[in-house]
């Protein structure tokens, strides 16, 4: 389910379908986006018909009439072919790490031991008494500060954002403001932190000061005036791609070995994988040419759509180690994209305008990467194996599903739009919003070239060797705390701080004072805070639905 729901998301094709029309409907003689860049957006990708246009801006129209449904289908079954590709890719570089982060590390995967509880342990589950005090405590947070929206009267319990911005009013504690320097705790983010490693859970809290610090430090010394700084962002480019290496480097004697029975070199052991080692290499090798010609034949250049989508691949992996690891339901990558690295490194007139247009139209999976569908392959991998569910069958069937949601999810996305219309104001203007960032960075890039940005390049050299480095010192200091993953992170922590540092006290208070026994007893407690944050909050969500207005919003 969750593989298929995130087709729907802000981050899959929600965009998509505002990037393939918008550059055409908001075109004008002031932007000279006619003259900048429509020859290079692909007829096969886009649509520029303005009967289809009107359509889709102006509403009361439907999907399913034979006119616009033609005019959709060819970009509508090229976009399916290109999505189902890169996600096969993904899958099958899944099947070869799996052995290796399931199995061998056993990692935590926090994400994944509500459902297992549920489904696999059903009963013991729903019985276990500590399980419910903790779906009561976050039941009662979400019910009390929902019914506060309704009746102001009743108090609400104040978990989110409160805003620290009061204690730093003067220089150079200011610069602490920035960023959203807020206390927000919500009740699931406690009990996912608390299935993570005490390590790993201290470091992600003490690399989210660090950060902060960062900003403290230029304010006294005067960094903070140069534009971009801490270059957070590049500092979180080098650091995924640190992470991303060092994942590989302790995958390397599973790809090897995956590799080696590929060839036929050894002999498989492979029968019980979600697929044949054989056939994931193979995949991997003619999906990422498919994926390369496919923007080739669009007018990008190979050598850029080659670093495209490895840089577009370092940030899938790390991802699905960050969730493997942290559990984090949220992993924002706003401006560390393969766009905003290639610029930074090559400069907009090396890379050329067909490929900063094909930027443009890549947009809608490297906007945020909320919904990417690596880490939901492993998850789902990792409940089978915990569940004794059948590996392949599993495996077929994300792919089938797969296929089903793509073209089912344009046409619910579709079927709206024609009917109520997106510039109506009957839909928010966050559908328009999607394309206008994608072309206005083009605009921009294209119209204000961007030099090779030196500052960049160091913060990013930097971000990456410092996560090399405290790599090397866990692993030769065997008393060392600080796991590199919490400095690739912490950048990302503004929602969750609190709640880790929360988890993290808690949970050495219970293994210092309770022992090992104590904190297996209280693990369905905190459980129960993810479930109960959770279904509460659905609750809201639907009831928004019912009455049509806005509800309480437990998250964000």
């Amino acid at each position: 389910m969750s593989i298929t729901l995130l087709f729907m998301s802000y981050d899959m094709f929600l965009p998509l379908v505002s990037i393939i029309v918008h550059a055409f409907w908001f075109a004008s003689s002031e932007n000279e986006w006619r003259n900048l860049f429509w020859h290079y957006l692909p007829d096969w990708l886009t649509i520029r018909d303005q009967t289809i246009l009107s359509a889709f801006y102006l509403g009361d129209k439907s999907i399913f009439e034979p006119l616009y449904l033609l005019a959709w289908l060819r970009p509508i079954f090229w976009w399916s072919v290109f999505t189902f590709t890169l996600v096969f890719v993904m899958q099958c570089i899944n099947v070869i790490i799996r052995k290796q982060w399931i199995e061998q590390e056993k990692l935590v995967y926090p994400i994944v031991q509500l459902p297992y509880e549920i489904t696999c342990n059903t009963t013991n589950f729903l019985r276990n008494r500590p399980m419910w005090w903790g779906f009561g405590l976050a039941a009662l947070i979400s019910l009390t500060n929902g019914l506060h929206i309704f009746f102001p009267s009743i108090p609400e319990i104040p978990n989110k954002h409160i805003s620290l911005d009061p204690l730093f009013v003067n220089r150079p504690w200011s610069v602490l403001r920035r960023d959203n320097f807020a206390i927000t705790i919500y009740p699931f983010a406690v009990g996912l932190g608390f299935l993570m490693p005490l390590d790993l859970l201290a470091s992600c809290v003490l690399f989210f000061f660090f950060y902060k610090s960062q900003y403290l430090i230029g304010g006294v010394i005067g960094l903070d005036s140069l534009p971009g700084y801490p270059y957070q962002y590049e500092q979180n480019i080098g650091a995924y791609t640190g992470v991303c290496l060092l994942a590989i480097w302790t995958t390397r004697h599973q790809i090897l070995s995956a590799f080696q029975q590929a060839i036929g070199y050894i002999e498989a052991t492979d029968k019980d994988e979600p697929m044949r080692y054989r056939t994931a290499f193979l995949g991997i090798i003619f999906g990422g040419i498919f994926l390369i010609f496919f923007a080739a034949r669009g007018g990008m250049d190979i050598w850029i759509a080659i670093l495209f989508f490895l840089a577009h691949l370092t940030i899938a992996i790390t991802l699905t180690r960050i969730r493997a690891e942290v559990g984090l339901p949220i992993h924002s990558t706003t401006f560390i994209g393969p766009h905003h690295s290639l610029i930074s490194l090559l400069g907009t007139r090396k890379i050329g305008a067909n490929n900063l247009t094909w930027f443009s139209l890549f947009f809608w999976f490297n906007r945020d990467n909320r919904s990417h569908p690596m880490p939901h392959q492993l998850e789902a991998f990792k409940l089978s194996e915990q569940a004794g569910i059948n590996l392949k069958g599993m495996s077929r069937s994300m792919l089938l599903l797969i296929v089903i949601a793509m073209p089912l999810c344009f046409l619910m996305l579709l079927d709206t739009f024609l009917k109520l219309g997106v510039d109506s104001g009957k839909i928010g203007n966050q559908i328009n919003s999607f394309g206008g960032r994608a072309y206005n960075f083009l605009h921009s890039w294209i119209t204000s070239p961007h030099p090779v940005n030196v500052p960049h390049i160091i913060a990013m050299t930097i971000g990456f060797l410092f996560t090399l480095f405290l790599a090397v010192i866990r692993k030769h200091l065997f008393w060392w705390p600080i796991h590199p993953l919490g400095y690739g992170i912490s950048f990302h922590m503004h929602m969750f701080w609190a709640a880790f540092s929360l988890s993290g006290v808690a949970k050495w208070l219970i293994l210092k004072h309770g022992g090992i026994r104590f904190y297996i007893q209280l693990v369905p407690f905190f459980i129960g805070l993810v479930l109960g944050d959770f279904t509460t909050g659905s609750f809201w969500n639907i009831l928004s639905i019912i009455l049509d207005r806005p509800t309480y919003t437990f998250y964000y």
